[in-house]
Parts: structure tokens; sequence; C-alpha cells
């Protein structure tokens, strides 16, 4: 392998929003290492599709995906060409069930990327992977792991192989073999004119015959033409049809998606809310609490001021008695010392 492809497959491996970037940095190398045709080269390798991108991680993601793709449109092809109807129901069933199961395994590849899959991807890598099934030469391009675009494929049926080979027409009838006739006596006798002419030596059928033959042919053919005309046109309603019911599908879960995501956030709005309505149902039962604290601490105080004034009038009472018997006993004291000295 070499250089160019070990780049590209990095480059076609990564989401396509780190695309230009990835390479980019890829042609700056290639110039560093003096490399201008390596350069030229990766510059030219084309941003693929959100689509595309899911085709290139489904074919890196199997190894055994590539021989399915090959050996289911090949078998499709196969049952075509021969018009062989239970064969071509059972494979065409078999191609919805794994457009189907690819559309599902790269949505969840690219879950890892955060790459958002919408309806208008679903149907281009549905559309892809069916035109895949059917013409070989977009298979190639998807079997590449380097698709850059989707792909659709707008003929009726299997495609013709790419080498140019066209589907093979179907096999005419056998002719019933002819009915024996008389031996001839003499010359025939004259009846008309389409049905009375003598039989041919190379297949012993008269014109008339031969006619017949050819427009039974016709009917038959005319009959297989338009009976696959309206299978293909069956299966073009079918696959519209399953293209529209994959994306509704993919929609529902898309929305059962956001539901979830809404009831988990719906559920954690309502844990806080309990939490918030908790809190506030203590932080009422503590504020009633402190509110009766307050108006017991409020007649206390009262009471309080009104023993501390009883207190203060009685303080004063003892302190004039004090001062009344402060005086008395000075002044007894200075009678007793005026007698003292007289004596």
């Amino acid at each position: 392998m070499s250089e160019l492809d070990d780049v590209a497959d990095d480059l076609y491996s990564g989401p396509p929003a780190e695309f230009v970037a990835r390479r980019d940095a890829a042609v700056r190398a290639a110039r560093a290492d003096k490399d201008r045709e390596l350069a030229t080269a990766i510059g030219e390798l084309r941003k693929p599709t959100v689509s595309a991108w899911l085709v290139n991680l489904l074919v890196r993601s199997d190894a055994a995906l590539p021989a399915q793709i090959v050996a289911l449109g090949e078998g499709l092809r196969d049952a075509e060409r021969s018009l062989d109807g239970p064969a071509l129901r059972d494979l065409s069933k078999q191609r919805r069930q794994l457009v189907r199961s690819l559309v599902a395994r790269a949505r969840g590849l690219a879950k890892p990327s955060g790459q958002k899959i919408g309806d208008a991807v679903v149907q281009e890598l549905d559309a892809t992977l069916t035109a895949a099934l059917a013409d070989p030469a977009v298979a190639r391009d998807v079997l590449s792991g380097r698709l850059t675009a989707a792909r659709e494929y707008a003929g009726f049926g299997a495609a013709d192989s790419a080498e140019g080979d066209a589907a093979a027409p179907a096999p005419a009838p056998k002719p019933p073999k002819p009915a024996k006739s008389a031996p001839a006596r003499g010359k025939l006798r004259l009846v008309g004119e389409s049905e009375r002419a003598e039989p041919t030596k190379e297949t012993g059928e008269s014109a008339a015959e031969r006619d017949r033959r050819r427009r039974r042919e016709e009917r038959e053919q005319r009959a297989r033409d338009e009976a696959q005309a309206a299978w293909e046109q069956a299966e073009r309603a079918a696959a519209e049809a399953r293209q529209r019911h994959d994306a509704a599908v993919a929609a529902r879960e898309e929305s059962a998606a956001e539901v979830a995501r809404a009831e988990e956030a719906a559920a954690r709005a309502h844990e806080e809310e309990d939490d918030l309505v908790r809190a506030l149902a203590e932080a009422r039962r503590r504020l009633a609490a402190a509110g009766k604290a307050a108006t017991i601490a409020d007649k206390e105080v009262g009471t309080t001021q009104q023993t501390l004034r009883a207190d203060e009038r009685e303080l004063a009472t003892a302190e004039r008695e004090l001062h009344r018997a402060e005086r008395a006993r000075d002044s007894a004291a200075a009678t007793r010392d005026a007698v003292t000295s007289e004596a």
C-alpha cells in the first residue's frame, strides 16, 4: 500500500467535520518532506458527505461485507436475467433486510463521534446501499472505502455489468410440435389464404401454423414484458415505501430519545423541587420555633425589666435610708465627742 493510500484510508475513516483540517495537515506534512506529488494528490482528495462517510465506516467495520454485497448483487442480476420469480423475491427480501441492518449498524458506528444522523442522511445511505446491490460500478465505489457522495441507481431492476454486458433476453418458449399431416394425395384442397399453404420443408409447419405460433409467442412476450414492468414498478414503490418507513422509524427513535431525555430532565427537576419543598418546610418550622422563642424572650425581657425597676426603687430607698443612718451616726458621734470633752 502506498503512502497516499495510507493517508486516504486515515482521512476517510474520520468524521467529515474534521476532514478538511486533517487533509490540510497531511498536505503540509508532505510538503515539509519535499514530496510535492504526494501533497498534490492528497489535496485532490474530496471531503465525503455524511452518508458517504457512513458507508466508508460500514465497509471498514466488517471485512465480510464486500463479499456479501457482491454475491447478493450478482444473485439479483442473475435472477432478473432469467426471470426466476421465486429466487428474485427471496433475494429482494434479503436485499431489504441487509440494507435495513446496515443502516442500523451505520447509525451505531456514528454514535461515538457525536455526528447527528438526520432523515435525509438515512435516505441517502439507503439509496447508496441499494444502488451498490444493483450496479457493479456503484458497488466498486462503495467497497473502496473512499466514497465521497451518495449514489442512486435510476434504472429498473438490477443494473447491467460495468463491462457493458447486456442482460440476456428471456428464452423464447419452445414451439409446439407440429401436427402430423396426412400424406398428400395430389394437390391440397384450398380452403383459405392463411390456413391453406403447403407445409414448409424446413420445419414441417404450414404458414398458418407459423403465424399462429408467432402471434402466440408475441402475446407471451408482451405478457412477460408487462409482468416485468409491473414487478419493477411494484419494486420501486416498495423501495420508496421502505425508505419512508425507515425514515419514520428513525424519526420515531429520535423522538423517543428526546422524550427519554425530557423525562430525565423532568425527573431531576421534580427531585430538586422536592428537595426545595423539604428545605422550605424545615425553614418554616424553624421560623415558627424562632418566633415562639422570640415571644417568650420578649416576655422574659418585660418581666426582667419590671424586676429591674423594682430593684432600682428598692436600691434608691436603701440608699436614702443609708444616708439618713450615716447622718444620724455622725451626729451621735459629734454629741459623744462633745460630752467627753466637757467631762
